[in-house]
């Protein structure tokens, strides 16, 4: 099957065998998605009722609509094979989580909820699973869990099956056992009709299998097994589990595992809310947090119970907010380690971590990143705080990562995580303030909101840190945040929506359509209300990366400018669009008035990522080398995720010092790690191209294009590449249309078109090009006269007439 396709699925790996068939990875051709197939065998096709059987699986578990339960997208038949098309769950089963090894009780609860949710669901539509067990129940790596294969469900309403067009076969033969032995209730193993009680039973096994990590009934075979089942009590789970659990939680899973369906719990709904109580006794931050069903999976610890009283009493004591709730710190990380890499990180340094949609629904999702984003940009304003930029919490995004783990990587002294739930006109948020190096909560709350109040909330949000972190404001910035920012509901919405697809665009696609997207929002938030200045901030932004993408050109830096005016004539202290507006003044020829602005914002947001790469470029294009890896390591500092983008300018400045080697091998170290990165494939280019590498050059820039085709400002070092090895035609050919509106509006790219025409011995081109990326800002005079690509030129009287009619005065920073 590995190669071939099924419609429009590309089969690429197997996953697993059965006995309801083979499933596969494949691709999804049409919508470029990651998708199980599961494929019927050949063999049994011939069985009229094992087909209707496959046929019910897909549609029972098609009509389910749950975060928990994995999706299905269609039913279908190719080439003489039936199969359904699922949703790909990146995770490993509970099996594969367990090995043998308890889990935190913690983990093993909200595997639990989480499962019996969609239990109940599926209850709520007549649909039994039948099927529970630890091979069934997937688990993502932060703790979100799907139920899988419905194959052994039951309608309990005939009638609805009968309407519904769904076969009403039975699964085996009268009396005989069914389901997994190990994991099936008495009643299916005497071959008896199950109802939902049968999966409260089944989920009390699954429970107890990770809380103990092994089965309640043992036997050595399917026949041994199915007898303890009916006949045995298990051990109680403390003694299995040699440590302590909470005296009602013994009750719960003995209920659940009775063995007459009237002794359990009648509804599985009703096992969940006893769980869930559980949670909230035996973690009261957790549950201060709001609805933690979701959890990072995490075993026990081998630590003993005394040693990890000691642990949690000493950073009680050391807590730096005598108010403040102590939480027990997560044994995955070493507290040493947390303490030194803590102790490097800035005073009053703050992360906020991306908003977690906590029904999952796909109609809020882009608040995760939008509402993250807008309190950042709000506490960004202040000068006493320092927060990390919101491409540093891109890559957590979906992910229920380990707050104090995330907090040390970014180096901050706390860290925000925050989930909300979205429900008609009601939004609620669950924040917590978390103390990275203690592990002390220094501040959580419930905050609910109207729907159309969304800035209220985050105004809310962001004067609760200012508050737990004891911040001293300035009066500006005492009146600043408590005037707020006011904004047409539903415009708000849009902007917010555009600061998603803004975010997606810049930090992880590099998709034109992200791009066209995040304008169309911006636009009619801007319609709904032209007063609120981000949402003109917003769309020049998107504006102006297009043309930093390199399929922008100077059309776009126009719409660019007139949004940025629009934004600072609103409010002046829109960060985003007076640094931004900085390129645009390039781009006009104002260098000073450039280097003017960034000089003040030095002064007004010193603590501002932005300002310190746009000042880098600016010393960059001035050929002052040192200034500009000063003002690049600051920016590492305020935004480390940024080290890429960091490493390819300082890559730049070691070629134009004549040292493409250690441009080389600063970038070499990064393609281990980011083998597919444009920015550092294109750097290292034109560093083997400096160092005579012209192949290897070549090879590097056509693996960026061969990527992503519309990356027209790598197109030009590729013309660099085959103008130096006399490939005048091909050369010529990358000078395309988009590269040439690209390279009228980007001092690096026209400098390349420029190089290309001097190399290809097209003299007059090439002088016109270099003069107008020194018309752009790049006056990297020393550059010019070293770079071998001109040495032909040295004594062309109009090149230097060119390059000694650069300024040097300085006027900015």
């Amino acid at each position: 099957m590995i190669g071939t396709s099924l419609l429009n699925y590309q089969i690429q790996a197997k996953l697993g065998e059965g006995g309801q068939g083979a499933a596969y990875k494949a691709l999804d051709t049409k919508l470029g998605r990651t998708v199980v197939i599961k494929v019927l065998p050949a063999a049994l096709t011939s069985d009229i009722n094992n087909l209707k059987r496959f046929e019910r699986e897909a549609r029972l578990a098609s009509s389910l609509d749950h975060p928990n339960i994995c999706t299905i997208f269609e039913l279908n038949e190719a080439n003489g094979l039936h199969f359904i098309a699922m949703q790909f769950i990146e995770g490993c089963t509970v099996r594969e989580l367990v090995k043998g090894r308890p889990l935190e009780l913690e983990s093993a609860l909200s595997i639990t909820i989480q499962t019996a949710d969609a239990l109940a669901a599926a209850h709520s539509r007549g649909i039994v699973h039948r099927d529970i067990k630890a091979h069934n129940v997937m688990v993502s790596d932060s703790g979100r869990v799907k139920v899988l294969d419905f194959g052994l469900a039951k309608l309990l309403d005939e009638d609805a099956a009968k309407s519904a067009g769904i076969h009403n076969t039975e699964v085996g033969n009268a009396g005989a056992p069914y389901g997994t032995a190990t994991y099936a209730a008495p009643e299916q193993t005497r071959g008896e009709n199950a109802d939902a009680r049968a999966d409260v039973f089944s989920t009390g096994v699954l429970l107890y299998e990770m809380l103990t990590g092994t089965w309640p009934f043992h036997g050595k075979n399917s026949i041994e097994t199915r007898m303890a089942v009916l006949n045995s009590t298990p051990k109680p789970i403390a003694d299995v589990r040699k440590e302590t659990i909470p005296a009602k939680l013994q009750q719960i899973v003995d209920k659940a595992l009775s063995k007459s369906p009237a002794d359990r719990y009648q509804r599985i709904s009703e096992l969940a809310d006893e769980l869930r109580s559980i949670l909230r006794e035996s973690s009261p931050a957790s549950a201060t947090f709001g609805l933690m069903d979701v959890t990072t999976p995490r075993h026990i610890s081998s630590q003993g119970r005394v040693s990890r009283a000691v642990k949690w009493l000493r950073n009680a004591a050391s807590s730096k907010t005598p108010n403040s709730t102590p939480s027990l710190p997560h044994q995955s990380i070493s507290e040493q380690h947390i303490t030194a890499t803590t102790a490097q990180a800035p005073k009053n340094s703050i992360a906020i971590l991306p908003f977690r949609n906590l029904r999952n629904d796909p109609e809020s999702n882009f608040y995760e990143f939008a509402l993250a984003d807008a309190v950042i940009t709000e506490l960004a304003q202040l000068r006493s705080l320092v927060v990390r930029p919101s491409s540093t919490i891109n890559k957590y995004q979906g992910k229920n990562v380990d707050p104090r783990e995330a907090g040390q990587e970014l180096q901050v002294g706390a860290i925000l995580t925050a989930g909300f739930m979205h429900s008609g006109t009601r939004f609620r948020v669950n924040t917590q303030l978390l103390d990275v190096a203690s592990g002390n909560i220094l501040w959580s709350d419930r905050i609910d909101a109207d729907a159309d109040d969304i800035i209220g909330l985050q105004d809310t949000i962001a004067q609760k840190i200012v508050d737990g972190l004891r911040l001293e404001l300035t009066p500006d910035e005492k009146n600043r945040m408590e005037s707020g920012t006011s904004c047409d509901p539903a415009a708000y919405q849009e902007f917010l929506r555009g600061r998603d697809f803004f975010g997606r665009y810049i930090f992880r696609s590099l998709a034109k359509e992200d791009c066209d997207s995040a304008i169309s929002h911006f636009q009619k938030a801007i319609s709904l209300d032209a007063k609120f200045a981000p949402s003109y901030s917003g769309l020049g932004a998107c504006y102006a990366n297009r043309v930093f993408k390199g399929f922008g050109g100077a059309d776009d830096y126009e719409r660019a400018e007139a949004a940025f005016q629009k934004a600072i004539s609103l409010d002046q202290n829109v960060a985003e669009a007076r640094m931004l507006m900085v390129f645009v003044y390039l781009w006009r020829g104002q260098k000073a008035k450039a280097r003017t602005e960034v000089a003040q914002m030095l002064k007004q947001a010193p603590n501002e990522a932005v300002v310190y790469f746009v000042k880098a470029i600016l010393n960059r294009l001035d050929g002052e080398y040192e200034s500009s890896l000063r003002s690049l390591d600051r920016l590492v500092e305020l935004d480390p995720p940024v080290k890429t983008v960091a490493e390819y300018h300082r890559a730049l400045i070691s070629i134009f010092r004549g040292q493409p080697a250690n441009a080389r091998q600063s970038l070499e170290k990064l393609i281990a790690t980011e083998p597919d990165s444009p920015i550092v494939l294109a750097g290292l280019s034109l560093a083997h191209f400096y160092a005579g590498d012209l192949t290897m050059a070549t090879a590097l820039v056509q693996r960026v294009l061969s990527h992503d085709p519309n990356m027209h400002g790598a197109r030009p070092i590729a013309g660099m590449c085959l103008a130096a090895q006399g490939l005048k035609d091909e050369a010529i050919s990358q000078l395309t249309e988009p590269v040439i509106k690209n390279a009228a509006a980007d001092y690096d790219v026209a400098y390349w078109v420029a190089s290309t025409y001097a190399l290809l011995d097209e003299r007059d081109t090439a002088l016109e090009w270099l003069a107008r990326a020194i018309a752009l800002g790049n006056e990297n005079r020393h550059w010019f006269a070293w770079d071998p690509s001109w040495s032909a030129y040295r004594d062309d009287s109009l090149f230097n007439s060119i390059i000694t009619g650069i300024k040097v005065e300085r006027t900015g920073p």
